[in-house]
């Protein structure tokens, strides 16, 4: 017995499984991250996402890049300890199993990804000459802002989205001429996660609630009287 109990506890301390992947908190990430010597931490996101707000010291390898495969092979071998993080967590778990699949071992990914990193008020860097500070909201301060007053009008937009831009000053209006209702505009570029777990997936998207209880719901282009005529 005493062997045995030795034996689970030096696996449940190492820190890692041969078979599965650690996923790690922020907190723990970060602790992670400071007593890796050397450091393999590996940014999966786009190109863009990375320069525009990166962890410190983390090196960028595209997990949709064609040839992911090979370079990471050509890069550490399968015994080398991997840290990944993506932009809300799906990424690197996906690519931790494909690791795994591949004979990587010691591998560790971000529960909640850099946007829950960003939540968690941790530091993080940019490749731009003009840093920006990113904002994410986290479900917990969705479901707080949603029911923030009687009605609250959830706008997904992107800084590109032509339909976007047009919606804008409507939205604004409304939001103006109604005193019980309050307009939360997310980016859905700089906020992956909530989008996949509110399954937005063509934007704009609008989300109406009443109470914090969704009433309506609409893809693309609207008009200010078919807005108005949801809030009653």
């Amino acid at each position: 017995m005493r062997k045995i109990t030795l034996f689970f506890l030096f696996v449940s301390f190492s820190g890692f499984s041969q078979e599965e992947h650690q996923i790690q908190f922020p907190n723990d990430f970060e602790k992670t991250i400071r007593a890796s010597n050397p450091l393999h931490l590996i940014d999966l996101r786009a190109k863009g996402e990375f320069e525009a707000g990166h962890i410190k010291k983390s090196i960028h390898i595209d997990y949709l890049r064609t040839d992911f495969e090979d370079y990471i092979q050509n890069l550490y071998n399968k015994k080398t300890p991997l840290i990944l993080y993506c932009q809300s967590g799906k990424t690197s778990e996906d690519a931790a199993n494909y690791l795994i699949e591949l004979g990587y071992e010691n591998i560790v990914t971000l529960k909640g990804g850099f946007e829950k990193w960003i939540s968690n008020s941790k530091p993080y860097t940019s490749s731009k000459k003009t840093f920006e500070p990113l904002g994410f909201i986290s479900k917990e301060n969705y479901n707080t802002r949603v029911r923030d007053k009687k009605w609250v009008l959830v706008d997904f937009y992107t800084d590109l989205c032509v339909s976007c831009k047009k919606m804008a000053p409507i939205l604004y209006k409304i939001d103006e001429e109604n005193s019980q209702l309050s307009l939360l505009k997310i980016n859905g570029n700089k906020n992956i996660g909530m989008t996949e777990q509110l399954e937005v997936t063509e934007i704009p998207t609008m989300i109406l609630y009443k109470n914090g209880k969704q009433v309506w719901r609409h893809t693309g282009l609207a008009t200010e009287a078919e807005i108005k005529s949801k809030i009653y």
